[in-house]
């Protein structure tokens, strides 16, 4: 059964890997269309997968490979390998190739390159020899083949950490550059210095897919499929009932496709009832997990994430500094460890400007509290809040009852009695659709009693303020949410003049003012509810945040018209504590637009460094797999960011929001989202002129072009096609003509009226030296030609290609409209010009070449060509200085060995 391979995916059967591949489509669309894409002849763009343990690396790079094995055209060009999930045996670059020839065995069912690596690796004891060898072994299965290798490879951090020598890691990179057949598809838990450091041998070298939780939709779907697979035959009504928690779920496990599938047994296996043994089992099933991600720390870090581990709520740094009896530097640099790995992450709560740190998956906490927490009632009140994060408002409606029956039937403690009721009054009292409730508050009151009188009358009193509060509380919130303000004016006047500390009315009242533009008023309201973060975490589910989020946002704009601007900005910091970056999308877009707009209206009033600020924190919100409604709001603050920073000549820091911009938009998105990421991109190449970075200018135009379709219009069109033939010239200069050529093409079929680019591509298929093509090169030179005739470099190209196919009398016509022009432009130096005049003089067209250098005045400026011109002739040259001498007879002999070859 799949459950059974929730660790190893590579064990599950292809119709079983399918079939469990309900997530990640458009992640693995993304890879499928990255791949069509990849040119022959040109270097592979090369893909890395990033992602915590448990997200699906493995999965999604299987069925990566399963697609392309099962795809026909894609089956014909491309042969899937994969490694093994740890690949401990490769410590060179020698090493590498030799795994990929063996599991090039295992995909291709062929022993002969298992056979081929056990050969090398016994007769060969120099590692760079064997390291060349084993790849021309895998280059020769590509030629008899007629395929391109994927290289799967998963932990590359690992690999590469255990690849001692860099000068291999270098190597590698340049065996990738060179070889065009070989393409890697990496997997990593984290971005790691490899890649993301500048100055690294793989920095910007693959195109990223950051796996990150995932939303709704596909948990709901991975319900499903493990319900199916379970058996379940109530799973749809059950699903259907509890749909609202599925969100909780999903935010709990961090949307861990790993964990989901753990926490599916709990929802669908246990009845409500039964919680919290449910829970217990759970938390067991997910020991051996917890404590292999634990064990993998070292012993300072893990003492670190125990003491945070211990604690519900954020701590300090100091804290964390104290209880784990670390000097504060040390504790600080465990903590920056913890968090670039994801073990924790930064957290800033409600009117508070320092950095609190927690468990970045909040399943840990849980886990630590059940196996490690002693009883009382913290712990208590911790495990009914996860437990109604977990099953919702609806799902805890039949514990409820349970709890009375279990404490009325003395199964706990008579001294646990008044703990357990306490912790649940709130809860019970204010759910006011529990059609139960009063019933439970009468059996309550009651049991509480018969032990504890006193205990019983306040049980009574919180019921029925905690009623009262909520349900007018919750009427006048929906009332402001429909515009009707002064209706939730009136109501949340009732509400403050009743129960003077009911925060959440005094905000809603300052937010209904505020609409009705009483800003003064609103003012004092809003004061007034100072503290109604305390009455909402961010760990409760994003329905009861986003009250508080809403109410927020009316704070910040009321401060902001009235110029209070620090207040203001305290009013959205205090926001971003009550949302999350696994938020739903709904509830993150709703941010993202205010957050948008704030920022605008900072600028507006001269406030850029505040503004550039907010719009930085969109992106922290917003993740490439997201929506494109969603992506297009973090694309459009990092615009306006960007346009901010050049303002204010912070050039390095344009560079990266431009470089974000591209990792939000996907070649399958609205023409305004790709258009934006051509623009971004275009603007990045440029600025990297000026810092002379080639290599990365080069990568930034080529990733533009990516993002342009033909139906786009015909000027954008246009302009990527100058661009692009810029950038096959810059490779034919560089060698790379084969690159060239595929840049090259991709420009004339985006304008087809380039010019430029048909001349640069008929350069580029001539320098590749094979004959059989010179007329498809000269097809191409003329087309250039016939697009722009007084173009001096076009003419000169075909001139060139003519020569080379022995058409001397049309390559002597082109030549001299070259030089005209030339004369006629100033141009005095033509690279290559001596050759190819050289070149004429072999074929016997001496005296045209003497005609041709007399009428464009080459005579001083290649002296030596024009008298051994002359001398091949049969001209009277007169006495020369020894050094013209020698190099007019080196010419000569050129020419007759020309002649005779």
């Amino acid at each position: 059964m799949i459950r059974g391979r929730l660790y190893n995916p590579a064990q599950l059967s292809p119709e079983e890997l399918k079939a469990s591949f309900v997530a990640r489509q458009e992640t693995l669309n993304d890879m499928l269309r990255l791949l069509a894409e990849q040119t022959p002849g040109r270097p592979c763009q090369h893909i890395l997968l990033v992602g915590p343990r448990g997200m699906g690396k493995t999965t999604l790079g299987l069925r990566f490979l399963q697609e392309v094995g099962d795809v026909p055209p894609l089956a014909a060009a491309w042969q899937p390998v994969a490694f093994y999930e740890e690949s401990y045996e490769i410590s060179d670059l020698a090493d590498f190739w030799l795994a990929a020839l063996r599991h090039l065995t295992r995909a291709t069912n062929e022993p002969q390159w298992a056979d081929t690596a056990e050969v090398l690796a016994k007769d060969s004891r120099d590692t760079e020899q064997l390291a060349a060898y084993a790849l021309a072994a895998l280059l020769d299965f590509c030629r008899a083949s007629g395929k391109r290798l994927i290289l799967f490879v998963e932990n590359l951090d690992l690999v590469f950490e255990q690849v001692r020598n860099e000068r291999d890691v270098y190597a590698l990179r340049a065996s990738l550059m060179e070889h065009a057949d070989i393409l890697l598809v990496g997997s990593a838990n984290s971005v790691f210095d490899a890649i993301r450091n500048y100055g690294q041998p793989f920095y910007e070298f693959f195109r990223l897919f950051i796996l990150r939780g995932l939303e709704g939709e596909e948990c709901h779907r991975i319900f499903e499929t493990f319900a199916e697979h379970e058996g379940n035959t109530k799973v749809s009504e059950l699903l259907n009932l509890e749909h609202g928690r599925l969100e909780t779920v999903r935010r709990l496990t961090g949307g861990n496709p790993r964990l989901l599938a753990l926490a599916c047994r709990l929802l669908i296996e246990s009845p409500l009832g039964s919680a919290f043994g449910a829970l217990e089992k759970l938390i067991d099933e997910q020991t051996p997990y917890f404590k292999a991600r634990i064990e993998e720390l070292p012993p300072q870090a893990r003492k670190v994430f125990h003491c945070l581990a211990e604690k519900w709520t954020p701590m300090l740094a100091r804290e964390l500094s104290t209880a784990a009896a670390l000097s504060s530097s040390h504790a600080s640099a465990q903590l920056r460890q913890l968090v670039e790995k994801g073990y924790a992450q930064e957290v800033q709560l409600p009117w508070e400007k320092r950095i609190r740190y927690e468990v970045g998956d909040r399943f840990y906490n849980i886990y630590y509290l059940l196996r490690f927490s002693r009883a009382g009632r913290a712990r208590l009140e911790r495990l009914v809040a996860f437990l109604h994060d977990l099953f919702g408002s609806t799902g805890m409606r039949p514990m409820y009852p349970a709890a009375l029956e279990a404490l009325d039937a003395h199964i706990f403690p008579t001294n646990d009695i008044s703990d357990w009721l306490g912790v649940l009054v709130d809860y019970v009292a204010g759910d006011v659709d529990y059609a139960g409730r009063e019933e439970w508050r009468q059996k309550a009151v009651a049991l509480l009693g018969r032990i504890n009188v006193c205990a019983a009358d306040e049980i009574e009193k919180r019921f029925e303020s905690v009623s009262r509060s909520i349900s007018g509380t919750k009427r006048a919130f929906e009332l402001l949410i429909a515009e009707r303000f002064t209706e939730a004016e009136t109501i949340a006047r009732e509400l403050v003049s009743e129960i003077p500390d009911n925060f959440f009315a005094w905000t809603i009242l300052g937010g209904a003012l505020f609409r009705q533009e009483h800003f003064d008023e609103a003012l004092d309201a809003l004061k007034r509810g100072d503290n109604v973060t305390e009455h909402v975490s961010f760990d409760d589910p994003p329905e009861s945040r986003e009250v508080v989020f809403t109410i927020l946002q009316a704070s910040a704009f009321v401060y902001l018209e009235m110029e209070h601007f620090e207040a203001s900005t305290d009013a959205i910091q205090k926001s971003l504590a009550y949302l999350r970056p696994d938020d739903p999308s709904s509830l993150r877009e709703l941010a993202m637009a205010f957050f948008q707009h704030y920022g605008c209206v900072m600028e507006e009033k001269g406030k850029q460094e505040e503004a550039i600020a907010i719009w930085q924190q969109i992106t922290e919100y917003v993740h490439p797999e997201d929506p494109e409604t969603l992506r297009r709001e973090a694309g459009i603050a990092l615009d306006a960011k960007s346009n901010a920073l050049v303002k204010l000549g912070r050039h390095d820091e344009v560079l990266s929001s431009q470089e974000r911009v591209a990792e939000y938009v996907h070649v399958g998105d609205s023409a305004e989202m790709r258009h934006l990421a051509v623009r971004m991109l275009l603007s990045r190449g440029f600025a990297l002129i000026d810092l002379e970075q080639p290599e990365d200018v080069m990568s930034a135009w080529r990733r533009a072009s990516d993002y342009v379709q033909m139906d786009d219009p015909i000027e954008l069109r246009r302009g990527i096609a100058r661009v692009l033939t810029i950038l096959g010239n810059a490779s034919n200069s560089l060698g790379r003509h084969g690159e060239s050529e595929s840049t090259c093409r991709k420009a004339t079929e985006f304008d087809p009226e380039c010019g430029e680019a048909w001349h640069v591509l008929a350069a580029a298929i001539l320098k590749q030296n094979d004959d059989t093509r010179l007329a498809e090169a000269e097809d191409c030179a003329r087309h250039a030609v016939a697009l722009e005739p007084e173009n001096a470099d076009a003419l000169y190209t075909l001139s060139d290609i003519l020569a080379h196919g022995g058409k001397w009398t049309r390559t002597l016509e082109i030549l001299e409209r070259v030089l005209d022009i030339d004369s006629a432009q100033g141009n005095q130096r033509r690279p290559g010009l001596a050759t190819l005049l050289l070149r004429l003089v072999a074929a016997g067209h001496g005296a045209a070449v003497k005609r041709i250098m007399e009428d464009a005045g080459l005579v001083e400026t290649m002296e030596p060509l024009w008298y051994a011109v002359r001398s091949t002739l049969g001209e009277e040259i007169e006495a020369l200085p020894a050094e013209i001498r020698d190099t007019v007879t080196y010419i000569r002999k050129l020419v007759v060995g020309r002649v005779r070859g």
